[in-house]
């Protein structure tokens, strides 16, 4: 996408929490169960309030679908009246709970709302029915206005041919997935077998946070290291 095509706005890149339900060994962001630091509204509002033009808004972690203000800071991005889109970067593993709630949002607001979901070996050995869950959360959102739901496909170098195989022979998960591989930060800091991260582009500016609110602009390594030395 080059420059001229590249959507009007800014987007927020928020890490809401470092706990997780779930303590993947690879984790980009050192995230796990036993880290208990959730930020806090008022840093949160600032965040918000910082950006003076229209946003897009992405919360990560750790899970963000564990933090227990997840709602308060969903209603004050649409009080801004600046809010054109949610994005919610998410395991899976507590959407059953969240996904009526989070879509009548969308719908009663009109906000477009985006669900990433992390497909990987881990969290399929953590619960063996994760790809039938997803099948389960894309069919019954198919066909809600504003809805939408994408897999991040994350596979290791080897030993994930048979996931990978199982979604690219399935049509309606590989329609809602991007398959990558594992990259090198995080808990796979050291490793030399990925390459490092980048964010594809595809709007005119983006800024990532961590979980007390500091800003790390475009660098999502710094962001990383720094959750890991500040909370861990």
């Amino acid at each position: 996408m080059n420059k001229t095509e590249l959507k009007k706005g800014k987007r927020l890149y928020i890490d809401i929490t470092n706990r997780c339900n779930t303590e993947c060994p690879f984790c980009c962001m050192y995230s796990g169960v036993s880290n208990s630091r959730d930020m806090d509204f008022e840093t949160y509002k600032g965040i918000i309030d910082g950006c003076e033009k229209e946003f897009e808004l992405q919360l990560e972690g750790g899970e963000p679908l564990v933090h227990p203000d997840l709602y308060l800071f969903l209603e004050y991005a649409r009080f801004t009246k600046r809010c054109r889109k949610i994005l919610i970067l998410t395991n899976g593993m507590l959407l059953p709970v969240h996904q009526k709630r989070l879509v009548m949002f969308s719908g009663e607001y009109g906000i477009p709302l985006e669900i990433k979901i992390s497909i990987n070996y881990w969290l399929i050995k953590e619960n063996s029915g994760h790809l039938d869950q997803i099948r389960n959360l894309i069919f019954a959102a198919e066909f809600i206005p504003d809805v939408k739901i994408t897999c991040n496909v994350r596979l290791r170098k080897q030993g994930d041919e048979a996931l990978r195989e199982e979604v690219e022979q399935d049509k309606l998960l590989l329609s809602h997935s991007n398959i990558y591989y594992l990259q090198s930060y995080g808990r796979l800091s050291e490793s030399s077998d990925y390459r490092k991260p980048v964010i594809v582009q595809n709007i005119e500016e983006f800024e990532l946070f961590a979980s007390d609110g500091t800003s790390f602009g475009m660098d999502l390594i710094a962001r990383s290291e720094y959750e890991k030395e500040v909370w861990s």
